[in-house]
């Protein structure tokens, strides 16, 4: 469609001052000041575009940002708005500028209409440009300047309507909206965060099935894409009349069906899994816990445990590992879009009891039982696999071994080659008992865990002449890189047991001192003792096949 100023030039045009319908605008500030997200209008305008009544073939979203603050553009091929400027028969045109109030007060609105909230969000910027033709009827160009400051001041915003008779325009609406909300001016929005809520809050993200749906596509700052229309997780889902486990994918189908006299009926569907990762499920994608769809859109959280789910949310698989919607179109009347919530009436009533009944469905059937055994038997395969893995590796001719050679005999075998801190604990606790550590005085007290503080407390004497210690601390490592990613102080943690210190990798500077096995790090005032074991005399390290070779069999 052409630009205002372009059409402007025309002489078939006439231009003139509406008068707006007169409803409430303290009702219509209150509604638009719920708005939980900028991008709820995106939502209505792309519900108005997508409704059956207007037909579109192609909707078009486009998101820029500029000094205005953010600017939202969509269009459509569909039937129009037509203007009449009666009251009694107001058109498509005449609703929309008259704050969207037809369906209040009592007339015919389109599929997806909701107290005319579309309208209500657009109201409230700095800018609305309005392009419409309804077939057989003028080619409409409508401005409204400042709408929410009028409003804000209880005026009527004074939309400036041309006309143009003659024009050549097809069928169509493009509303862009500047400056939504007017004292919104964070950072843009990125094109994912537009699309991951277009494709989960709104239309595009459909739930159910749709014959011939309109092309969606997307353009934010610059980058445009067109979007797979339907609810982006359920696709290729063969739904099951009931429940079904997939046990390759460790997935649980869920499709029940439950129903109310006064809302219908109300169907709970979706998957919960072991793996979210698989599924891309997260809180940020708006794709997780259980989200209410009411005629086919998806429009916010419901919390699971309110409406009846006793074990989902605790770990059986958890939020993070759910992605239900529950659908019913009898409650779209009952629902409070704005505020992202339902009203407090006798059908919500009836709709959580329903939802509650279907949660029981679920989590007392035997399926779900057997869904949440598979991690257990998982753990137990992988139990069996690690303990293979292990034993091949311990068997194998490779396999490095921490050997004890002390002059006159013969090497004496300790443990395979440290592969964890308690091995290492393993190793010293060998070499203490067989006064092989190259201190005075060694003699553990205590084992405390790196969970509670200390790994070892022992009464130390490094060497004759030093001081002789009463519970020391000692700290343990395997491979000794850093020292305050432990959050350890200096003056609480002095000494340090470990295996090895890798060359590359540290965070620390160690300094060597005459002892092979001693190196310090200066710490604030204090210094730190590190006692590496693989320098310790007597220790070497040999694989299987150099101990047979030696004439050494395990």
């Amino acid at each position: 469609m052409g630009s205002l100023g372009d059409f402007m030039k025309t002489e078939s045009s006439e231009s003139k001052e509406l008068e707006l319908l007169k409803n409430e605008i303290g009702i219509f500030k209150n509604l638009v000041q719920e708005q939980k997200h900028s991008l709820d209008l995106i939502r209505e305008l792309l519900s108005n575009s997508g409704a059956r009544e207007v037909g579109a073939s192609q909707i078009e979203v486009n998101y820029t940002s500029a000094k205005e603050g953010h600017i939202f553009e969509v269009s459509d091929d569909g039937c129009g708005m037509n203007f009449t400027g009666n009251a009694s028969i107001p058109g498509r045109l005449d609703k929309f500028l008259g704050l969207g109030m037809s369906a209040i007060i009592g007339e015919k609105s389109d599929e997806f209409s909701w107290k005319g909230l579309g309208s209500k969000l657009a109201y409230r910027s700095r800018r609305v440009e309005i392009e419409t033709r309804f077939a057989s009827h003028p080619f409409y160009i409508v401005r409204i300047n400042e709408p929410w400051s009028s409003l804000d001041r209880n005026l009527m915003p004074k939309p400036q309507k041309s006309e143009f008779r003659d024009s050549d325009e097809k069928p169509g609406t493009r509303i862009k909206v500047f400056g939504h909300p007017p004292h919104r001016q964070e950072e843009p929005f990125s094109f994912n965060e537009i699309r991951t809520y277009l494709l989960h809050r709104t239309f595009a993200g459909y739930t159910k099935e749709r014959d011939n749906p309109p092309r969606i596509i997307l353009s934010v700052l610059g980058r445009t894409e067109e979007l797979d229309f339907g609810f982006p997780e359920f696709k290729g889902i063969d739904w099951p009349d009931g429940i079904m486990l997939d046990k390759d994918k460790k997935r649980l189908v869920v499709n029940i069906v439950g129903n109310g006299p006064k809302i219908g009926p109300v169907r709970l569907k979706g998957f919960l899994v072991w793996e979210g990762d698989k599924y891309q499920l997260g809180k940020s994608n708006l794709n997780i816990g259980l989200i209410i769809s009411s005629r086919g859109i998806p429009y916010f959280d419901l919390n699971l445990e309110e409406y009846g789910s006793t074990s989902i949310p605790h770990a059986n698989p958890g939020i993070e590992k759910t992605c239900l919607v529950v659908e019913c179109d009898g409650i779209h009347s009952k629902m409070n879009i704005s505020r992202s919530d339902l009203i407090d009436c006798a059908e919500t009533v009836e709709f959580r009891k329903t939802v509650r009944k279907l949660f029981e469905q679920l989590e007392s059937s035997a399926i779900y039982k057997e869904f949440r055994q598979i991690p257990k038997a998982t753990k137990a395969v992988a139990s069996a696999d690690n303990l293979f893995i292990e034993k091949k590796a311990i068997e194998s001719e490779d396999q490095n071994w921490v050997i004890l050679q002390r002059s006159g005999q013969s090497p004496l075998i300790l443990i395979r080659e440290p592969k964890s801190e308690a091995e290492v604990n393993a190793l010293i606790w060998k070499l203490e008992v067989l006064n092989a550590l190259p201190f005075e005085k060694f003699q553990t007290l205590a084992y405390v865990g790196a969970k509670q503080g200390p790994d070892l407390l022992v009464n130390f004497q490094e060497e004759k002449g030093s001081e002789p210690l009463r519970a020391a601390v000692v700290e343990v490592e395997n491979n000794f890189y850093n020292y305050r990613v432990h959050g350890h102080k200096p003056s609480q943690y002095p000494k340090i047991i470990c295996w090895d210190i890798p060359s590359s990798g540290r965070k620390v500077r160690l300094t060597k001192t005459t002892k092979k096995y001693k190196w310090t790090v200066n710490l604030e005032e204090f210094q730190v003792h590190v006692f590496v074991i693989k320098n310790m005399e007597g220790i070497s390290v040999l694989s299987r096949r150099e101990l047979k070779e030696m004439g050494v069999d395990i």
